[in-house]
C-alpha cells in the first residue's frame, strides 16, 4: 500500500538548451544597453571633479559676492580690446559656469606687473595672461593653455639675426625664448631686457636696438608705419589663467580649458576673434 511515507522521491526534470539558442539572444539590444550605461558612468566620472569644485566652499564664497572679477591686459588684438575678444568669451563662460549666467563677470585692466598684487589687494580673483613666472609660491598658473601663438620678431627691415641688438618684455615667456635663441643658435646676438613695451619701442625709433621680439598679437598691436614682421617665428607663446596658488578656480578652468580645446569650442573663438583662420 502506497502511503505519502513510502512515496517515490520526484526527479526533477533537467533543462535541455536547445541547439543554435546563443543566436537567438536580442544581442544588438543588450550591447546598445550596455553602451548607453557605459556612457553614463564615464560622463559622471567626467563630470565630478566641476562639481566638486563647483560645490566647494572657496566657489561659494565667490557666488556670494555675486562677481567674479577677472584681470586682462586690455588692448592685446584678438585677445581683449575694448570689451571684446578671446579672453572676454572665456571669462564669460567660465561665469556662466559659475553663476549660470554671464552678469557676474567683472574684467579688470591689468598687466603682468600689476595682476598679483591686484590679487593681494583682493581687486581680482582671476587672470588671463601670458604668464608662469611669478617670484614666490602664493601664485601659479593653470596646466593647460587657453591660447598659444608664434613669438615673433619686429623692426623696420628684416636682417640676420647674428650681432642683432633684441629687446624684449623682462621676466616673459618672449624674453626665455630670446636668451634660448642666443644660447643655442645666435652666440652674437644681444638680447636686451625692458620694463616695458614703452621702453621697447622706444629703443626701436631711436635704433638702439634693431629689432623687438614679442607675442604675434602684440607685434600686431604695436606696430607702426615701416615696421615689419620676420617671416619666420622664433618660438611659441602660451596664456592660462592664473590664480593664488591651490585656488579651485586654476582646477576649474584647467578642466574647462580641456573641455572647450577638446570639443571645438575654443577653436571656433579663436577663428571668431580673428586669432586663427
Amino acid at each position: 500500500m502506497e502511503t505519502k511515507f513510502n512515496q517515490p522521491i520526484p526527479h526533477k526534470r533537467r533543462l535541455h538548451l536547445r541547439p543554435g539558442w546563443q543566436d537567438r539572444l536580442p544581442i544588438r539590444p543588450i550591447l546598445l544597453i550596455a553602451g548607453i550605461a557605459a556612457l553614463l558612468t564615464l560622463m559622471i566620472l567626467i563630470n565630478q571633479p566641476r562639481s566638486r569644485v563647483l560645490n566647494s566652499a572657496e566657489m561659494e564664497m565667490v557666488r556670494s559676492t555675486g562677481v567674479l572679477r577677472i584681470g586682462v591686459d586690455d588692448g592685446v588684438l584678438g585677445l581683449f580690446q575694448n570689451g571684446a575678444g578671446l579672453e572676454a568669451d572665456i571669462g564669460k563662460a567660465i561665469g556662466e559656469a559659475i553663476f549660470d549666467d554671464t552678469d557676474g563677470v567683472s574684467f579688470v585692466p591689468c598687466t603682468r606687473y600689476t595682476a598679483l598684487w591686484r590679487m593681494d589687494d583682493g581687486y581680482i580673483d582671476l587672470a588671463l595672461l601670458s604668464m608662469q613666472s611669478f617670484g614666490n609660491d602664493n601664485y601659479a598658473s593653470g596646466t593647460i593653455p587657453f591660447y598659444t601663438e608664434d613669438c615673433v620678431l619686429m623692426g623696420y627691415e628684416e636682417r640676420p639675426l647674428a650681432h642683432l641688438k633684441v629687446a624684449v618684455l623682462d621676466g616673459t615667456a618672449a624674453e626665455t625664448i630670446a636668451y634660448r635663441l642666443l644660447d643655442q643658435e645666435e652666440p652674437e646676438m644681444v638680447v636686451v631686457p625692458c620694463a616695458d613695451y614703452y621702453s621697447m619701442f622706444v629703443k626701436l625709433r631711436a635704433g638702439s636696438v634693431d629689432t623687438v621680439c614679442m607675442p604675434r598679437t602684440a607685434a600686431l598691436g604695436h606696430r607702426e608705419r615701416g615696421m615689419v614682421l620676420y617671416a619666420e617665428p622664433v618660438g611659441t607663446v602660451s596664456y592660462y589663467a592664473i590664480a593664488p596658488t591651490g585656488s579651485v578656480l586654476l582646477e576649474l578652468c584647467d578642466e574647462l580649458f580641456g573641455t572647450w580645446n577638446g570639443d571645438g569650442t575654443m577653436e571656433t573663438w579663436q577663428r571668431e576673434n580673428g586669432l586663427i583662420e
